[in-house]
């Protein structure tokens, strides 16, 4: 058997959209018009897991705070993040730099209710689009960075950032809801902050534990990467240092970053004894070189000492959203082919 493929999450947009991290500025129509074209792209390239691109969202976590009661998104305020982890040997013309960032973050104003994000109808409009044969999986932003990702000016409702991510974690439940009563059976969590801030993992793994627990007959998936905004690494800390984290996810599969680390991400499975599966990040987005069958053959060798063939999926380390179209191009065709020969 080969080698199954599939993509992170994002895909470029057909057209590169004007500015949308303000208000909402793509219409429903638009939006399913992006999924019609994302599936189709990514079914032509000879994926066996897809998603719906994501193209319709301003980005991972406005997409659902400017869709939520409570919480302002227009009226941002500036939000410092740390490193996360160390920078030694690490390649820092793919970063972010050394000294952390601040961005404009939504700010909680009232009880967080109400997500209207049309999820379901997107998820169904991108299955009804695709062949059979190839799977459809939902992507959703995790409670802890939509937390981490807000300024806290209620702290009467929500003390702390535990409670803020319940709070998260209520609404995307119901969202997921009706994305699964559609017909969709496999999730994917994306928690990019897990790196920034590793002594928050435990808490931050019961939370999504909760939401899974609700979904028995549900594949789920988590994403965690170095938050990869416009192809640089933002956060350091090691897949090692959350360890005891991943070790109480009741996951049915792990996506973490390989190709391109400093370190070697497969040490955390010395001590973790993960009966799921992988989807390993064997290409990397930040770079437009394309990769060759032999660094992707190179980079699936020893995770072939953890896991078996049929455990492993291929896929690149973080989004496409931000790539060229045409390097994606290349480097999926890449990826399916010697997926194929292996």
């Amino acid at each position: 058997m080969s080698f199954l493929t599939t993509v992170t999450g994002s895909y470029p947009r057909k057209e590169v959209q004007k500015d949308t991290l303000r208000k909402p500025s793509v219409s429903e129509e638009e939006s399913f018009e992006m999924i019609k074209w994302a599936v189709k792209e990514q079914s032509d390239l000879g994926l066996d897991i897809i998603t719906d691109g994501e193209g319709y969202r301003e980005n991972m976590y406005w997409f659902y705070q400017l869709r939520l009661d409570g919480v302002d998104a227009v009226n941002k305020k500036r939000k410092d993040f740390s490193l996360g982890g160390s920078t030694e040997g690490v390649d820092l013309s793919k970063t972010h730099g050394t000294k952390g960032f601040g961005i404009e973050c939504a700010v909680i104003k009232d009880e967080i209710k109400n997500l209207k994000t049309g999820l379901a109808k997107k998820w169904r409009t991108a299955r009804e689009n695709t062949p059979s044969h190839i799977r459809v999986k939902q992507t959703i932003t995790g409670p802890h960075m939509l937390a981490r990702f807000s300024v806290n000016e209620r702290t009467d409702l929500y003390p702390n950032d535990i409670s803020l991510a319940k709070a998260y974690a209520s609404v995307i439940t119901k969202e997921l809801e009706e994305v699964i009563n559609e017909g969709c059976d496999y999730v994917q969590f994306d928690e990019p902050v897990w790196t920034e801030n590793v002594d928050e993992t435990i808490w931050a793994a019961e939370i999504l534990n909760e939401i899974i627990d609700k979904f028995p007959n549900v594949d789920f998936n988590l994403h965690v990467c170095g938050g990869n905004a416009h192809r640089k690494r933002g956060f350091f800390g090691k897949y090692t240092d959350m360890v005891e984290a991943f070790k109480i996810l009741k996951v049915n599969e792990i996506h973490l970053e390989h190709c391109s680390l400093h370190y070697s991400m497969l040490d955390v499975f010395k001590s973790w004894n993960f009966d799921g599966r992988i989807s390993l990040g064997v290409i990397d987005q930040r770079i437009d070189n394309i990769e060759t069958e032999e660094d992707i053959s190179n980079a699936i060798k020893p995770a072939l000492e953890y896991f078996p063939k049929e455990r492993i999926l291929l896929t690149s380390e973080c989004g496409f959203g931000h790539v060229p179209i045409d390097i994606v191009r290349n480097k999926v065709k890449i990826l399916v082919s010697t997926a194929k020969k292996l």
